[in-house]
């Protein structure tokens, strides 16, 4: 073992709760920034209050998913050779972080009056945010596997989502009063809830401070852009493991087809009033408390493709039960249970973190982590153009046609996941768990 190998080793022992804390603190407060700025539920209310465009509200996804995704794999080529890599995060998260704080502001200022420039300062600000995520997931996921050992990660995680979805309840209590009729009303109530947002993430980047990070005892020197691009190909061809793992999460990404429209049935077609905007945020949260439970002891005990396969019979909730309220015709007196599809929202949500990062970080070797995580979220990066495709479907033809395509994209994924490698240390398995806490 070398210098540098043992010193992360050391890093890894003696610093494991101040990184345990950091971490849990920054996936904590960035995803309760994540609550009070939602895609499924805040956003896409906001840009159909300025618009009434179903392409825009699905443009709010696309755009999330693509600046987030696209240019990850162009930063993990900049970043890999970098031996420390959290100063990166600092930076960006410095220049990204604050831009829901910039909108909120434009609100109370009185942008809104002018809806397109209002639409075209929304959609730069979160373009330019979710440029900056795409730095903040190559090294978040590249620092935690070198501060936490393999099988310590998923009680992190599973602790994380857990606290986070907790005091989250009390934040759709928030949401619920800022929305409904006793509210400040429009555009204040999205001013201050954007507002949360943008202070949330700045206090996660605060948590963020305190990771310590070992040397990258694997750094080798950057390829030329030629060779970098052939060691891309070459996972491409050659890691079957990598391959299926692409190949489900690209399915899965048919969630997105109707993500952004969920909200919109219930409160247009369903006649569900403005409070319950809170009630699908609060349920969401708890069905992502629930399955971070779950799911962070499934990923020790069973492996990271046992959380995906969970997951993704989770998600066929979701369209099924939009669909039953849509052709049975369910009693008006029982519309409310409406929310359960946000429960299958957050538990499919909360297997993206859990299960398919966690795995793809399993399955990279030494010193390749930073081009896998780039690679993988690059490629997944296809599904962005769904929920585009979904808001310019549902304007040509129906709900109905719009669930039926998402519940049957998702059950093949469903299938497709019995198929993934586990990627999972076959002696943790053997000893029951991962070792106890120190």
């Amino acid at each position: 073992m070398s210098e540098v190998e043992r010193n992360a080793d050391s890093i890894q022992r003696t610093h494991f709760r101040r990184n345990a804390f950091a971490f849990i603190g920054e996936g904590t407060f960035f995803g309760l920034a994540l609550l009070f700025a939602s895609t499924t539920t805040i956003l896409p209310e906001l840009v159909s209050r300025l618009s009434g465009s179903a392409v825009l509200v699905g443009l709010i996804i696309t755009l999330t998913e693509g600046a987030w995704r696209l240019p990850q794999l162009l930063f993990a080529y900049w970043l890999g050779p970098k031996p420390r890599k959290k100063p990166y995060l600092t930076g960006a998260g410095l220049i990204a972080r604050p831009a829901y704080l910039v909108f909120a502001l434009a609100l109370w200022l009185g942008i809104w009056r002018n809806s397109p420039l209002a639409l075209a300062v929304f959609f730069f600000l979160h373009t330019l945010m979710h440029i900056g995520f795409s730095v903040d997931t190559l090294v978040w996921w590249d620092v935690l596997a070198k501060a936490v050992r393999q099988e310590r990660r998923g009680r992190i995680l599973g602790t994380s989502t857990v606290l986070r979805g907790v005091i989250a309840i009390a934040g759709g209590v928030l949401i619920s009063f800022l929305f409904g009729d006793s509210g400040p009303g429009f555009p204040n109530s999205y001013a201050i809830s954007l507002a949360i947002a943008g202070a949330l993430f700045m206090l996660s980047l605060g948590c963020w401070v305190f990771v310590v990070e070992p040397t990258d005892p694997h750094t080798p020197a950057r390829p030329s852009g030629r060779m970098y691009i052939r060691e891309v190909l070459d996972i491409l061809r050659n890691d079957s493991g990598m391959k299926r793992l692409l190949v489900v999460r690209i399915l899965t990404g048919f969630s997105g087809f109707a993500l952004g429209f969920y909200v919109l049935f219930g409160l247009n077609e369903l006649g569900l009033a403005g409070e319950m905007i809170g009630v699908f945020a609060t349920v969401q949260t708890i069905g992502g408390i629930l399955s971070g439970i779950l799911f962070g002891w499934v990923s020790e005990r069973f492996g990271n493709h046992r959380v995906i396969q969970i997951a993704t019979a989770a998600s066929l909730v979701a369209p099924l039960g939009a669909l039953l309220f849509l052709l049975v015709g369910i009693p008006g007196s029982l519309t409310p249970l409406y929310a359960v599809v946000f429960a299958s929202i957050g538990a499919t949500m909360t297997a993206n973190f859990i299960g398919f990062a966690n795995l793809n970080v399993d399955l990279a070797p030494p010193g390749k982590r930073t081009t896998y995580i780039g690679l993988f979220n690059t490629v997944s990066g296809l599904i962005v153009v769904w929920p585009a495709i979904g808001g310019w479907a549902l304007q040509q033809t129906s709900y109905t046609f719009l669930f039926s395509i998402s519940l049957g994209m998702l059950l093949v994924a469903h299938l497709s996941s019995w198929l993934l490698p586990s990627g999972h240390k076959e002696a943790s398995r053997r000893a029951g768990g991962p070792p106890p806490l120190p």
